[in-house]
């Protein structure tokens, strides 16, 4: 793997990771179920916020041929952050990360199960209803447009954006209802994040990286470290955003950037997309969730405590 492959891709997903983070709930709503699970205030805190986000940090290689592997591991394979770590800061982190996964952690309700529609997950199921209700005018302004095999292309790259647009809107209302200084939360927690957060990843996942990526561990650690980077300044600016008297103006705006890189990423388009449609998809993913989402979260945070203790994660309240 070529380390300037890697920050090539980076480029190109920040903005994403700025409106917010593929897969599962968003970087505001990560943080908020841990700061309710943390048994600690404070400096601990921030760290068990931290590491709730940190499952999500490879999704800064976007494109590049190891990056699901990565993302499996952290999502999967997360009980090797929490197995590595000693100190208490550690193991603040490892909590953090451990709430996050998709075997029984947030992520699980997120996308597989939710506990208030444990037929599909919460995420999963508002992103297919927003996927129904924009599908046509999407269709429309893409044709107008001028976009070659329109149908096609909505089908490819709708889902990902309503995906997205969900989890930012969740993020949007835990802000102003649940938490309104989680965006300067997140902010200290990316800026006081510590070295346990890239020494716990490279100590759970270097060696294997190395060995499905056929370099040395050395590399494979200088590729984690620099991607944790990039990563931690994505949650900085996304918690600054969140801050912002009228986040949505500036998520929309970020918004219409992503998709104008993906289009011309993806299948070589240049189209000028009105900061006023994204702003009217974020509009429409909040008025999905807005009357169900806090039942979710507050089911989904004494699910997750309960798991937390049951597998023996310090740092939940008993």
């Amino acid at each position: 793997m070529r380390r300037a492959a890697l920050f090539a891709g980076s480029i190109i997903v920040s903005l994403w990771s700025a409106a917010a983070p593929l897969y599962g709930w968003g970087s505001a709503t990560h943080a908020y179920i841990a700061s309710q699970l943390g048994d600690k205030p404070g400096a601990t805190n921030l760290q068990e916020i931290y590491g709730a986000l940190l499952p999500d940090v490879f999704n800064v290689m976007l494109g590049e041929p190891f990056q699901d592997h990565l993302w499996t591991q952290t999502h999967d394979q997360f009980m090797r952050v929490v197995e590595n770590a000693t100190s208490e800061r550690d193991k603040a982190v490892a909590c953090g990360f451990a709430s996050h996964n998709e075997a029984w952690g947030a992520d699980r309700t997120a996308h597989i199960s939710s506990v208030t529609h444990p037929d599909t997950g919460y995420v999963t199921g508002k992103r297919d209803e927003l996927v129904a209700a924009l599908e046509p005018q999407v269709r429309l302004f893409l044709i107008f447009s001028g976009v070659p095999n329109a149908s096609a292309v909505v089908k490819d790259m709708l889902p990902m954006v309503a995906d997205s647009a969900i989890e930012t809107a969740v993020d949007l209302l835990v802000c102003e209802h649940q938490d309104p200084g989680m965006g300067a939360r997140l902010v200290l927690a990316a800026r006081g994040r510590g070295l346990s957060a890239p020494i716990l990843l490279n100590k759970a996942y270097a060696a294997d990286f190395a060995v499905t990526a056929g370099v040395t561990e050395a590399v494979a650690t200088s590729l984690i470290v620099e991607t944790e980077t990039e990563f931690r300044r994505q949650m900085e600016l996304y918690g600054t955003a969140l801050a912002q008297e009228e986040p949505m103006d500036s998520l929309a705006q970020q918004a219409v950037e992503l998709a104008r890189l993906l289009l011309a990423a993806e299948l070589g388009l240049a189209i000028d997309i009105p900061s006023d449609l994204m702003k009217q998809i974020l509009e429409e993913a909040t008025n999905l969730v807005k009357d169900d989402y806090a039942a979710e979260l507050t089911a989904t945070i004494t699910r997750v405590r309960q798991e937390l203790q049951s597998h023996g994660v310090t740092g939940a309240n008993p």
